[in-house]
Order: C-alpha cells, then structure tokens, then sequence
C-alpha cells in the first residue's frame, strides 16, 4: 500500500502569499502525515501558467499530479482541497477524480470549508481570524471570492451561521453577486460607523491587496469610505489562521 496526500488550492502568483497561507497548511499537513508522500497542486490554469512564465516554476494540476502518481504506483491517495466554496474549481478535482478513480486502490477528496456540513467548527475559525468585541457602531465585513456556481449560496447561509452566534458579521463578495450595496444598506440602518474588512480567502493575494484594501477608488476599503463608514481593511488570509490550518488538516484525517 502507497499512500499520498494531495494538498488542491486554487494558487496564488505572489511567491510570499503562497509561503505564507498555502505552505503553512501544507507544512501542517506533512508535519500531521509525515509517513506519508504529499503532493501540491493548483487548479488555476491561468495562476499555473503566470508562475512557470514569470519564475519558470511548473506547479502541477489535477491531471498532472494523478497521472505522476499513476506512474509512480501509489495505490491510495486523499486529496485536500483548501477552496472555500464547492464551486468551478472545485468540480475541476471531482471530475479529474471519477476520471482516474479506477487507477488507485482508493481516491477521495475533502469537503470545502463552506458546503452542507458547515457548523460550530466554521463559525469558531472565522471568529478566531476576525476582530472580537464589537460595539455596536461596529461591523466586520468578509470579502469572499465569490462565484457565478450555484455554490455561492453558501456565503450567505454561513453570514447567518455567523451572525447566529455573534452579530455585525456581513459577507460580501468580489465576484459573482457581491452584495455590497444590500450590506452597506444594512449596516447605515444599523447606524454602523465602523467597518474592518478581511478577505475571507484561504490566501491573501491580488484580490486582498488591490481589490479589497488598496486605497484605488475602485476598491472595496474605498466602497465603504465612500459611504460613509470608517474602513479599516486588513491583508490577511485564513491560511495563517491557527483554527483554520487545524480544520483543513482534520479534513484529509476524515477521509482516511
């Protein structure tokens, strides 16, 4: 019996973020595994290609990595997927997978950090990474990637989640349906004065440096200043996030 870990994120070009959110999930997971092969891929197609022509790094994806992992003649291998939602690039790993699940023993893949099964476990990893003691004139905003896929329900089924615990959590989204002039909205009914912003991404990386907390009038920080609110934005990814990395590594202990 051969076993291998896959650890699946969606990929980020800025070298730093991805040693600092996705190198720290899979160093946790090599420390958690260490007698087993672990592998990195990234379902991206357009980060894969930036990384290879700007640092001539080639990152594999799905196809790539199984067909290695054919060759090489593991029997066993657990994939973990770091995407938020199971949106596109998540279908990208299940398709790969029913397409080569007759090359291994065994191949199964983790859940999303959103999907059917959300819970306590989300809610206090999120709590964990955001800014605890709200007053009331005070609000977090999570800015998710967001998706045209039906799988974008699950943002705001988990803002309820979070708001059923805590209260002045909105998530917004820079994709898909943002939600953005609802919550502002919402929160100048509420009298909110205060805003800090986080992405609510696994990695902190173009979307969190330029569409979320730059200061360019186009940005989400400049959204909310423009309507009035004091904004604080901060770049930062769940990634780092101690209660986070442990959820991720009780992922692929689930599936095992």
């Amino acid at each position: 019996m051969k076993k291998a870990i896959i650890f699946a994120s969606f990929g980020c070009s800025i070298k730093e973020s991805r040693q600092t959110y996705i190198e720290t999930i899979e160093n946790a997971v090599k420390s958690k595994f260490e007698n087993i092969d672990c592998f990195s891929v990234f379902t991206s197609e357009i980060i894969r290609k930036k990384i290879y022509r700007e640092e001539n790094i080639f990152i594999d994806n799905m196809e790539s990595c199984l067909n290695k992992l054919k060759d090489e003649n593991y029997s066993h291998v657990y994939i973990l997927s770091s995407h938020i939602i199971p949106g596109f690039e998540y279908e990208k790993i299940i398709n790969k997978v029913d397409e080569c699940k007759n090359d291994f023993a065994e191949i199964k893949v983790s859940r999303t950090f959103l999907d059917d099964g959300m819970g306590e476990k989300e809610v206090s990893a999120v709590k964990s990474y955001i800014k605890s003691g709200l007053g009331e004139d005070e609000a977090v905003v999570l800015v998710g990637h967001g998706s045209d896929h039906e799988a974008h329900k699950y943002y705001k089924q988990f803002e309820e989640l979070l708001n059923s615990d805590c209260r002045n959590i909105f998530i917004i989204n820079v994709e898909g349906e943002t939600y953005m002039d609802e919550v502002s909205t919402k929160m100048q009914e509420m009298n909110v004065k205060k805003a800090y912003i986080y992405p609510f991404m696994v990695v902190a990386g173009d979307h969190a440096i330029n569409d979320i907390a730059s200061d360019e009038e186009d940005s989400i920080k400049s959204y909310f200043e423009e309507k009035g609110f004091y904004a604080e934005a901060f770049i930062t990814g769940l990634g780092n996030n101690k209660k986070t990395i442990e959820l991720f590594v009780n992922r692929i202990a689930d599936i095992m």
